[in-house]
């Protein structure tokens, strides 16, 4: 498994998190983005559609690993859903460790001006190291970095 850290602002997460989903399509791999409520997966679900003029990721929110599935590349979920055939996850805010274990690339955002979080993300890439996995720290402005990008 391999688990990206992201360095951000809170204000600059949400465009961030689009630019990378975006990326990840572009790519051709199935992306599953985790919010953390039923707001947060709408308020993306907007966001995906608008954050860039020259950009289009079809995707869809998806509420129930019983929902039947689309031909969407993108799959945006309130919380934690288990969904089959999704290769990368995005989190927008905090996942347990035993769901990041069902994808093979993760990215999770370490968010600079949020105390919490970034302990949360400290324990987390303490816990990726000890369980082996490979992790990447990505610096706040480096953006998506496709040349050096995601494997």
């Amino acid at each position: 498994m391999h688990i990206y850290f992201v360095e951000t602002r809170s204000e600059e997460q949400k465009r961030l998190l689009c630019r990378w989903v975006e990326h990840f399509y572009e790519e051709g791999r199935k992306v599953q983005v985790v919010t953390d409520g039923t707001l947060g997966a709408q308020q993306l679900d907007q966001l995906l559609w608008t954050f860039s003029q020259a950009s289009f990721v079809p995707h869809r929110i998806v509420s129930s690993p019983n929902q039947p599935p689309g031909r969407e590349a993108v799959a945006v979920t309130a919380g934690e859903v288990p969904l089959e055939g999704y290769h990368v996850v995005v989190c927008d805010g905090p996942v347990s460790r035993e769901f990041l274990g069902r994808f093979p690339l993760a990215l999770h955002f370490v968010l600079l001006d949020d105390a919490q979080r970034r302990e949360h993300s400290r324990a987390l890439w303490q816990w990726a190291r000890e369980q082996g996995h490979t992790v990447r720290h990505i610096p706040q402005g480096a953006g998506v970095s496709p040349l050096s990008g995601p494997p």
